[in-house]
């Protein structure tokens, strides 16, 4: 059985040091991680090196040919090979990819005041599956191709869904900076789409959470059954139940918080 393990960019560089065991831990459980990352925060200090200022419209990346470059740079280089490269340290045999290769993640343009912004139309699943019958690791970065070859930037979050519903995966973790979903600057165990949908009309959840919440709302369409979204930077995040929220099917009675005692 396949889980989804969705690396944002806010917490590359500061994931817990038993984060990889863990990934290992998984798959000794017979939960086979499939790794897709993004890496915002490292593009943007690229970008602030090279010249070039940062533009976002809804919180995604307005992409020209020039922040094109950079983001390929950033994400098929720098950020996949650290983290093969940790994978490689824990024991695991990892390979680091696109979603440009072997047409892996085939998009079209988002909207075209975004530029070179693409959203996921199909995933080559066979790609995926390949990798994982030799018992590899695959780390995706999170770029995407269209059926004339143009490449795009593809929200991470967006990529680690639509693979969690090609591959059938019953799980989708999102691995980021923050324990879970705060409502009222309490940490939300669980919740259904509803629920979620009902805190952002409140303003209870905001910013940057909202896009990936709403991600992982959409995974649970298909045959993801939860959503956990943890800090990665706490040990046990990936193994103790206990840790983030969890976006479930189904209705919740009542919110159940994580105590701080």
């Amino acid at each position: 059985m396949q889980i989804v393990i969705k690396i944002g960019g806010s917490v590359l560089e500061h994931l817990h040091s038993a984060f990889f065991q863990e990934c290992l831990q998984l798959k000794e459980k017979g939960l086979t991680p499939v790794i897709v990352h993004g890496g915002g925060p490292v593009i943007s200090q690229w970008m602030d090196q090279l010249g070039f200022q940062p533009q976002f419209v809804d919180g995604l990346r307005v992409t020209d040919e020039q922040t094109l470059t950079i983001v390929e740079m950033v994400l098929a280089g720098s950020v996949n090979k650290h983290l093969v490269t940790k994978f490689r340290q824990a024991g695991a045999k990892a390979i680091g990819m696109t979603g440009i290769d072997l047409g892996l993640i085939q998009v079209e343009p988002l909207n075209h005041s975004l530029g070179f912004v693409g959203r996921v139309t199909h995933v080559n699943k066979e790609v995926i599956q390949l990798i994982l019958d030799q018992g590899w690791i695959p780390v995706i970065a999170s770029l995407g191709v269209d059926h004339e070859g143009q490449h795009y930037n593809v929200n991470a979050d967006d990529v680690a869904s639509a693979i969690a519903d090609a591959l059938k995966a019953k799980k989708l973790i999102s691995v980021s900076n923050v324990d879970g979903i705060q409502i009222n600057d309490q940490p939300l165990k669980q919740a259904t789409a509803d629920e979620i949908e009902a805190y952002i009309r409140t303003g209870e959840i905001t910013g940057g959470m909202i896009p990936k919440v709403r991600s992982g709302l959409r995974s649970l369409t298909g045959s993801v059954q939860e959503v956990v979204i943890v800090n990665g930077q706490q040990p046990g995040c990936l193994t103790d139940d206990s840790h983030g929220t969890r976006l479930i099917k189904g209705e919740v009675k009542s919110h159940v918080f994580i105590s701080h005692l």
